[in-house]
C-alpha cells in the first residue's frame, strides 16, 4: 500500500515546494511524473550564522577535517557495506524485478550521510554531521523508490559498464562542477569573513554540485533508469559562468596530468626501478 510523506511541519522549509512526492525509510513509494529528470530533490537552507573560526582560511578547513576523523572513520564502513549492496542489488533486480527495501534505506541513508559531510565541509552548515544515516535537519534528500527498475540495465556486470560508458559526458560535468565547486568553498571563507554571510552565488553552485554528484550516484546503484539532467540554477549567472570556466580548466588540466603519467609509466615501465637494479651488482 502506498502511503503519502505525512505533511507535518518540517525544521527545514522549503521555499521551492516540490511537486512530486517520495518515499518514506520505510521503502513506501510514490511514482514521481515519467522521465523526471531532475533527481535526487534537494531542500539545503543557506547558512544564514556561519562560524568565523571554520571559515577562516585554510585553518578553519584543518580544524574541521580532525573533529570529522571519527565520522571519516565510519564513512569508510558505511560506503563497505554500500558498496556490498550494490553488487547485490543487479541480481535482486534480475530475478525478482523489484528494488529491495533494505539496499533502498541503506542507500539513501548513505547518501545522507556523505552529503551531511560535504555540507560541513563546505560551510553550508555548521552543525556537526554525527554518526546516524538521518538527515538531523541539516537538509532533505527525496528519491522515490523504483516501482519497476529494467532487468536489462541491471544485468550483473553489463549493467554497470553499460551506465558507467553512457555517464562519462555527466562524469566529465560533474567534475568540471567539482573543481568549481573548490573554487567556490574557497571564495565563500572571504564572503563570510568581509560580509559575514555566505555568498548566496556559491552556496547555490555548491547546492547544485551536491545534486548532479548524487545523481550519478542514483543512476549508478539502479534507483533510476532515466538518464539524469544536466541543469543547474544559473541565478547570479556571472559567477557562476567564471566558476564553470574554472571547474573546466582545472579538469582538463588534472586529464592532461595524468594522461601524461600513463603515457610515462607505459613508456618508461622501470624508470623507478632502474636504479636500484643497476647498483645491486656493482661492488663497493
Amino acid at each position: 500500500m502506498e502511503e503519502n510523506i505525512p505533511t507535518s511541519p518540517s525544521p527545514i522549509q522549503d521555499s521551492n515546494p516540490i511537486t512530486t512526492s517520495s518515499s518514506s525509510p520505510n521503502g513506501t513509494t510514490a511514482t514521481p511524473p515519467k522521465k523526471q529528470r531532475m533527481y535526487p530533490e534537494l531542500i539545503i537552507p543557506n547558512n544564514t550564522h556561519p562560524n568565523k573560526l571554520y571559515a577562516f582560511p585554510v585553518v578553519g578547513l584543518v580544524i574541521k577535517f580532525i573533529i570529522l576523523i571519527p565520522v571519516l572513520i565510519v564513512s569508510l564502513f558505511v560506503g563497505l557495506i554500500y558498496g556490498v549492496l550494490s553488487i547485490v542489488t543487479p541480481f535482486v533486480i534480475l530475478f525478482t524485478g523489484k528494488y529491495w527495501n533494505t539496499a533502498y534505506t541503506f542507500t539513501l541513508g548513505y547518501f545522507t550521510y556523505t552529503a551531511k559531510i560535504q555540507l560541513f565541509l563546505a560551510g553550508i552548515t555548521d552543525k556537526y554531521p554525527g554518526f546516524t544515516l538521518e538527515p538531523n535537519g541539516i537538509f532533505e534528500i527525496r528519491l522515490p523508490k523504483p516501482e519497476s527498475p529494467s532487468r536489462l540495465m541491471a544485468f550483473p556486470g553489463g549493467g554497470y559498464v553499460g551506465r558507467f560508458l553512457i555517464l562519462i559526458p555527466y562524469a566529465f560535468y560533474q567534475t568540471v562542477l567539482q573543481y568549481g565547486m573548490y573554487v567556490a568553498i574557497i571564495a565563500s571563507w572571504f564572503g563570510v569573513w568581509i560580509k559575514g554571510n555566505y555568498p548566496e552565488s556559491l552556496y547555490e553552485f555548491i547546492k547544485d554540485e551536491l545534486r548532479v554528484s548524487l545523481a550519478y550516484d542514483t543512476y549508478m546503484t539502479y534507483l533510476s533508469d532515466t538518464y539524469p539532467s544536466f541543469k543547474i540554477s544559473m541565478n547570479h549567472k556571472k559567477i557562476k559562468i567564471i566558476l564553470l570556466i574554472l571547474g573546466i580548466v582545472f579538469t582538463l588540466v588534472y586529464s592532461a596530468y595524468e594522461i601524461n603519467n600513463a603515457l610515462y609509466t607505459a613508456q618508461h615501465p622501470y624508470s623507478r626501478t632502474a636504479p636500484a637494479s643497476n647498483n645491486s651488482g656493482s661492488i663497493n
